[in-house]
């Protein structure tokens, strides 16, 4: 019976990182993309572009720049700025460009990210709502390319490709191959039915469909795309909406960054929020094995280690201790010595994001993650 706890365990543990891709990849076809895009004014939705800051003075001048040079109808896009608290210049930058359309909302006092969109987007009479972060600039073509799928009626919520740049050295390539995949398992799924989850720094849904969520929530990207689900429609990755933002500048950032998805994620599953609800079957195959099973890895990967231990006569308990193990050695190698190899780094970005992981869910438990996100120091 241990033996069989075993198999389950680490059937558990690899299925979501190795087998469900190759199922998603092998299996599922990838549909072919339409080339249009909406070239008429009158046939552009009217869009609202919510952008939420904190202390973004360096870059917000520049993301505002970037939003009004985007090819699409002026008259029918609105760019609002929401400034959270900011005790820098962002508010006084975002005020200049309200004689160019820009809509400035200067909270005082910091209310974090989705209070803030409870209440703005609430407010919004746009057909779409855009949603982006501050420190993201888009290609010019990047807003019509989502619209344009918006002219399937089954879409609530598209996704935009975002690439990460000046990733400090440590996670460059490991993040580079995971974000290769993501966008390829995440273009599948879509072709499937849908995926699960939104890019928060590129993403756009039907303002009807918007649900507020606490105001605590910590992964409002995701809990937000999921009632996009829950309501009936698809949420569709677009890889020709191009954005690029600056990656992790350390292993603490990323580390905290991990951190607070997986707190999230404890926190939606505790709460139902985070669960799909009335949806085919097919995406309940892709929330199990690209969310559920890789959020709670570090249980069942645990589990692996706890059956095996009990069933150490067993040869291959022991192939599992030692596997273990050896990918530990690997992944301390490459910390130690920062060499880059991929033999080092599928390891360490691994059992790094393992570790993360473990940390958040303790967190996102006992309700010990705060939703006010630390502001990277660049």
């Amino acid at each position: 019976m241990m033996q069989a706890f075993l198999f389950l365990s680490i059937l558990l543990f690899v299925y979501p990182f190795a087998v469900y891709p190759a199922i998603l990849l092998w299996f599922v076809p990838q549909k072919r993309r339409s080339e249009a895009a909406t070239q008429d004014a009158s046939d552009c939705p009217a869009v609202a572009l919510v952008i939420c800051a904190l202390n973004e003075a360096r870059v917000i001048r520049g993301r505002i720049e970037n939003c009004l040079a985007l090819d699409y109808p002026r008259e029918k896009l609105r760019v609002i700025v929401v400034s959270d608290g900011s005790t820098d210049a962002t508010a006084s930058i975002a005020r200049e460009y309200t004689s160019r359309g820009v809509e400035l909302i200067e909270r005082h006092e910091r209310r974090g990210k989705i209070a803030n969109l409870n209440e703005v987007i609430a407010a919004r009479s746009e057909e779409i709502v855009v949603l982006s972060d501050a420190n993201v600039l888009w290609q010019a073509q990047a807003l019509r390319k989502l619209m344009a799928r918006f002219t399937d009626p089954t879409v609530g919520c598209v996704s935009g490709k975002v690439y990460l740049k000046d990733t400090a050295e440590p996670l460059a390539s490991s993040e580079a191959n995971y974000y290769d995949l993501e966008w390829r398992l995440q273009e599948r799924a879509s072709a499937l039915y849908s995926m699960a989850g939104a890019d928060g720094a590129m993403y756009a849904l039907r303002r009807e469909l918007f649900r507020p969520c606490p105001n605590d929530t910590l992964i409002d990207d995701y809990v937000i795309a999921t009632s996009v689900v829950r309501q009936g429609k698809r949420v569709v990755f677009e890889p020709q909406a191009i954005g690029w933002e600056h990656g992790p500048a350390s292993l603490a950032e990323e580390f905290h960054r991990k951190v607070r998805i997986a707190a999230g994620a404890a926190q939606g599953l505790l709460r139902g929020n985070a669960w799909p609800s009335r949806c085919p079957p097919s995406f309940w195959l892709v929330f199990l094995s690209h969310k559920f099973l890789r959020w709670v890895a570090p249980v069942s990967g645990l589990l692996c280690l706890v059956f095996a231990a009990a069933t150490w006569d067993s040869m291959f308990s022991r192939v599992v201790v030692v596997g273990f193990a050896f990918l530990a050695v690997l992944a301390m190698v490459r910390m130690l010595t920062r060499w880059t190899n991929p033999f080092l780094d599928a390891p360490f970005y691994f059992l790094f994001g393992q570790v993360a992981a473990t940390v958040g869910l303790i967190r996102g438990i006992t309700g010990r993650q705060s939703v006010l996100w630390k502001k990277a120091d660049r």
